[in-house]
C-alpha cells in the first residue's frame, strides 16, 4: 500500500472517531509510531486507542490537538 493511502485510512480513522465527539486524550510516541488514545463520555466504548504509523497522519493529529486546545500560533 502506498503511503498516501495509509495516510488517507488513518486519517479517515481519526476524523470519524472526532465527528462522533471523542478527543484526543493522550499520545504515547514509540518506535513503532504513536498511540492516540482518544475519550468520549458519552459514547459505550468510552475509550479507543488507535496506532498511527505513518508521518503525515502524526503531523495531521498533532494539529487537531493544537486545534482542540485552542492554542494559536
Amino acid at each position: 500500500m502506498s503511503t498516501y493511502k495509509e495516510f488517507l485510512i488513518e486519517r479517515n480513522q481519526i476524523d470519524s472517531l472526532i465527528k462522533k465527539g471523542y478527543q484526543i486524550k493522550s499520545v504515547r510516541e514509540t518506535l513503532d509510531g504513536a498511540y492516540v488514545d482518544f475519550e468520549n463520555q458519552e459514547e459505550e466504548d468510552r475509550f479507543i486507542t488507535l496506532h498511527i504509523m505513518n508521518a503525515d497522519t502524526r503531523k495531521y493529529f498533532g494539529s487537531l490537538i493544537i486545534k482542540q486546545f485552542g492554542v494559536h500560533l
